[in-house]
């Protein structure tokens, strides 16, 4: 017979509160799992309603253990968060943080990070890997104040996990979106750059893919049998890692002649980049049997990334920041049933790029952040017939970006 755990005791600061009990999030409620204060969770059956939700966050992995059925029916949240984007006006002293990541993701980058001096780029991204997060974008300025396209700044990168999967050659098709790292877009052709003195500051490089052995069939954690041969390939990666915050747009800064910065520093003279889009996180799930029904999502995508101040309340003149890059997912069971699964259920994609010059986030424009890339999904399982999907559909409809289907690690 199952016991259900009320939310009152599922607050308890201790990691194996729940172990020898069931698991379960209600219809209408929203859970937050703290990583750092509870750590893994234990239970026997855990399962989260349609219409609840478990969401995580912490700096640590979030980890479950279900000695029978994890079954999803609502949304089990793992992603970035976004990037609210600068919201105030002539505060160039006060950094613009970037957003969190999800449980063990990276930070987005942070824009204005100097206090008593102008900022001459955006803060990088963060990453387990110090170059998978965005880079941030260059800062643009001149001495014509009220000429905004003349001062536009840069916007920041987008974190990177994975390698690149477009599904198109065009690498603005919306269908790309959140699988293509992409670069800041440069700033104000007008503007200077605060970095190079030339017209034209640069956008930030996009992150770079934790795997560099330049060879795609290893990019994974774990062991993979192949069935062709019989051998076993071991993936690239040594651990789980969670995903890449994405880089802050530069600044816009006024200057008096044809220099930078203005001394002395003025705050109301420059207007701000945003801070980047935080990495989706690290999730682990061990069950007997993974359930998503018809309703349930399990999504570990990086956030958004912001658009910089405004000016007259409708363009950006600071530059936009980058999202964040998808986490990675670990699923590891005896069976996993998705044979209810709408498409694209589970994901862990990279977060869109913040706003530029008039507000656009849609096509490319100055001063636009580049979208955030994407992350992993991993399905342990020792007898792939053991995967259940419905009639007419594969697994690459299911999630995306697509799943590695590996053998059983003995320590997840």
């Amino acid at each position: 017979m199952l016991r259900a755990i009320s939310l009152t005791l599922l607050f308890t600061p201790t990691a194996l509160a729940f172990q020898g009990a069931d698991f379960v999030v209600p219809a209408g409620q929203v859970y937050v799992y703290d990583t750092d204060t509870k750590g893994p969770l234990y239970a026997d059956d855990i399962v989260i309603e349609a219409g609840g939700a478990l969401r995580a966050i912490g700096t640590q992995p979030f980890k479950a253990y279900a000695t029978g059925t994890f079954r999803i029916d609502g949304v089990l949240e793992l992603s970035g968060f976004d990037s609210n984007g600068v919201a105030t006006l002539n505060t160039t002293n006060i950094p613009e943080p970037g957003a969190s990541g999800g449980p063990a993701g990276g930070r987005g980058g942070t824009g204005s990070w100097q206090t008593t001096q102008s900022t001459p780029f955006g803060g990088k991204g963060f990453g387990t890997l110090p170059w998978s997060g965005g880079g941030g974008g260059e800062t643009g300025w001149h001495d014509v104040k009220q000429a905004v396209n003349f001062r536009r700044g840069a916007g920041g990168g987008g974190g990177a996990l994975a390698a690149n999967q477009p599904i198109s050659p065009n690498p603005e098709d919306p269908a790309n979106i959140g699988l293509i790292a992409g670069r800041g877009h440069d700033g104000g052709r007008g503007a200077y750059g605060a970095v190079t003195s030339k017209l034209g500051p640069n956008g930030g490089r996009p992150g770079v893919s934790v795997f560099v052995d330049g060879d795609p069939t290893n990019d994974f954690f774990g062991r993979k049998l192949d069935s062709g041969t019989g051998q076993i390939l071991v993936g690239e990666l040594v651990a789980p890692i969670g995903g890449a915050g994405g880089g802050a747009g530069g600044d816009s800064a006024f200057t008096q002649g044809q220099s930078y910065p203005l001394v002395p520093f003025s705050p109301t003279g420059d207007e701000k980049g945003s801070g980047g889009g935080g990495g989706g996180g690290l999730g682990v799930i061990v069950a007997n049997e993974l359930v998503v029904g018809p309703l349930g999502r399990v999504r570990c995508d990086g956030g958004k990334g912001g658009g910089g101040e405004n000016t007259f309340f409708f363009d950006r003149v600071g530059g936009g920041s980058g999202g964040g890059s998808g986490g990675m997912v670990l699923i590891q069971a005896a069976k996993i049933d998705l044979s209810a699964t709408p498409d694209h259920a589970v994901t862990a994609r990279g977060g869109r790029r913040g706003a530029g010059k008039s507000d656009v986030t849609q096509q490319p424009v100055e001063g636009q952040g580049g979208h955030g890339g994407p992350g992993l999904v991993q399905l342990h399982i020792a007898d792939a017939s053991q995967i259940l999907v419905p009639a007419g559909k594969t697994l690459d409809d299911l999630i995306s970006p697509p799943p590695h289907v590996l053998l059983p690690e003995p320590n997840l």
